[in-house]
């Protein structure tokens, strides 16, 4: 009975040792390294000259135009058709002399992937492009998103183009 005491004893150190955290040497390592990582940290903080503040920034040279309320609009053109796919060349044209002559400004073309699903058929994916336009709230101005999306219908007889307008907080 006494040498199974003295197992069961044994067993029990050894489990209340193994539940200890166990210091390794890198751990007491860092322990040394971390106050003096803090002071060079507090150091270089309190060091005068090393903070830029507001006023010591350089200020812009010219003011910042203002905000203003404008027109986003999106454009999503499917690229397939019954007379097939409408090539790069194609939507290079159709972008040269039908887009940017009505907003010579700017604007963004995307190239991404749409689905559609034409009457009576099947839903399928196509590639398409996406064309985006910031413009002032003018009624010539709609009417050239309208007159872009029905010269691509025309030209590539397509079913639709879907348009997206909405208002937008625009700054340059």
């Amino acid at each position: 009975m006494t040498a199974r005491r003295s197992l069961t004893s044994l067993h029990a150190d050894e489990i209340l040792q193994a539940s200890r955290p166990q210091r390794r040497e890198s751990d007491v390592t860092k322990l040394r390294v971390l106050p003096i990582i803090g002071a060079v940290a507090v150091g270089i903080a309190l060091t005068p000259g090393v903070a830029v503040t507001p006023s010591s920034a350089e200020q812009p040279s010219s003011p910042i135009p203002a905000c203003g309320q404008r027109v986003y609009a999106r454009l999503f053109f499917g690229l397939e058709g019954p007379r097939g796919s409408v090539a790069d060349v194609e939507w290079d044209a159709f972008l040269r002399d039908v887009v940017v002559p009505r907003f010579p400004s700017g604007l963004t073309v995307t190239h991404a992937k749409g689905q559609w699903q034409a009457r009576g058929e099947r839903p399928h994916g196509e590639a398409s492009r996406v064309l985006e336009i910031v413009y002032d709230e003018k009624p010539h101005h709609d009417r050239r998103i309208e007159e872009i999306a029905a010269t691509y219908k025309a030209t590539f007889q397509q079913e639709s183009v879907m348009v997206i307008r909405m208002p937008a907080n625009v700054c340059f």
